[in-house]
């Protein structure tokens, strides 16, 4: 059934533009997150916005992800994916900026983290590694409602909020063989263990009818 669904929303997406229907999945899957049909929690992630785990199915994954721009902190993070990632925007706006990491063990900006995730615990342990680099930013491209993006699994990037208007997309993971998820940061920085926080079945259920309100129109937020 998981990867039926994953088929689903998959075909319901386009390379550049989500296709008429998504909305309309998506809109179904909160709903049935409100009632209590489908049961998950929503998790508070790291990187500043609220994520609900819709499909967990081996290399499989769907997300929903809520952002808001009143709590929406820490997005500028440069990271990397050890899954291949298609994301549609379902109300809002979200940048996405592609960055270029290069090997400088002489004069190194950054040292590249390992991210080891424990999804039932919901704790990340950030180990550094060896790797010295350097990074500069590459292209950057800005996704309105209805409109998807891809990442390679390894490519780095960094997530933006612009505009400050609530924003929600639905992310759509192929994990592949080899890659690792990877942050960076200081050189000189140590381990690290980040406890992600669960939100309880009623600020789940919360966070997901007002995304379903959002998706259906009733709200106003302006372009995109």
């Amino acid at each position: 059934m998981s990867n039926d669904l994953f088929t689903t929303l998959d075909r319901a997406t386009g390379r550049t533009v989500a296709e008429p229907g998504l909305d309309t999945l998506v809109g179904g899957l909160l709903a049935q997150v409100v009632s209590g049909a489908r049961v998950l929690r929503a998790v508070a992630h790291p990187l500043g916005f609220y994520c609900l785990p819709v499909v967990r199915d081996g290399a499989l994954g769907v997300c929903v992800h809520v952002f808001d721009p009143a709590t929406a902190v820490g997005q500028r993070e440069i990271h990397c994916h050890s899954w291949e990632l298609k994301s549609s925007v379902l109300y809002g706006r979200i940048g996405n900026l592609r960055i270029g990491v290069y090997d400088e063990p002489a004069r190194p900006t950054h040292r590249a983290y390992a991210v080891h995730s424990d999804a039932a615990a919901g704790v990340d342990e950030v180990r550094p590694t060896a790797r010295l680099v350097r990074w500069e930013p590459l292209a950057e491209q800005t996704s309105g409602r209805g409109e998807t993006y891809t990442l390679r699994a390894g490519e780095f990037h960094a997530t933006v909020l612009p505009g400050g208007t609530p924003t929600a997309t639905v992310v759509l993971g192929r994990t592949v063989p080899g890659p690792v998820d990877v942050v960076l940061g200081p050189v000189d920085g140590g381990p690290r263990r980040v406890v992600r926080r669960l939100c309880d079945a009623e600020r789940t259920a919360r966070i997901a009818e007002e995304a379903a309100r959002r998706i259906s129109g009733e709200y106003d937020d302006g372009p995109g």
